[in-house]
């Protein structure tokens, strides 16, 4: 709902009652909250604490798939901070752990953050490769599969490899037509809108002219397809 201080008030409530009661687990869960919503807030350093908090109040045996979700979200709370390096390490280290759990969606979206951070970097070999193993992981979902193909265009546009993205971006196009989604729609379109206007001899867009961070919604139609996404793994900024 983007009630970001209503929900910091209530998680930092629930991990104050579950260390009262000394049940760490559940106060590294309300943290692992906790600091997706101070992320979403842009209290970067705060809720970097917070992640940073949970991950120590957990054991490295047992609670594997939290330990994954507190690196998770310091990778992302690094890429707000623009720490590229520090962000990628905790992807990475997210992605070693969520392998041997066999979480397809966790593992897709830590394939798709790594994807774009690399392609910011200018490695768009990497780029390529994390973006074909988001894909990989959502051989069963035709919503998420078109999203990481509409990344994979915008790497082949800021390539300079117009016919690429532009046979990519029309593909997807027509996926997000059918499913619905509105907002898929229209960020595809940009996208072919800017090659076109590149091919009369404009400049390419910037990246940040093409992120896609905060313009997802849910599809209107055939629901069916999108993978529900928890507050506690994504947040609401990974609801795109």
């Amino acid at each position: 709902m983007g009630l970001y201080k209503e929900g910091i008030k209530q998680a930092e409530e629930a991990s104050g009652t579950f260390e009262r009661v000394g049940d760490t687990a559940n106060q590294a869960r309300c943290l692992i909250d906790l600091a997706l919503l101070l992320d979403d807030d842009r209290q970067f350093d705060v809720g970097e604490e917070a992640a940073s908090r949970a991950i120590d109040l957990l054991p490295e045996n047992g609670q594997q798939l939290p330990v994954c979700q507190g690196h998770y979200v310091l990778g992302k709370i690094y890429t707000s901070k623009g720490n590229t390096e520090k962000a990628i390490h905790h992807f990475e280290v997210a992605l070693g752990i969520v392998s041997s759990l066999g979480e397809a969606s966790r593992a897709f979206w830590i394939h798709f953050h790594l994807a774009k951070l690399f392609s910011r970097e200018g490695r768009f070999d990497d780029a390529h490769t994390h973006v074909e193993q988001a894909k990989s992981h959502a051989v069963h979902n035709t919503y998420l599969l078109a999203r990481a193909s509409l990344l994979q265009a915008r790497f082949w546009y800021r390539q300079c490899m117009f016919e690429e993205a532009k046979y990519e971006a029309s593909r997807v196009l027509s996926v997000f037509e059918k499913l619905g989604v509105t907002s898929g729609v229209e960020r595809a379109r940009k996208l072919l809108g800017q090659i076109d206007r590149n091919a009369r001899g404009n400049c390419l867009a910037t990246p940040d002219e093409l992120d896609d961070d905060l313009w997802w919604w849910v599809p209107q139609n055939n629901v069916t397809c999108v993978c529900v996404l928890t507050s506690c793994w994504d947040g609401i900024t990974e609801f795109e």
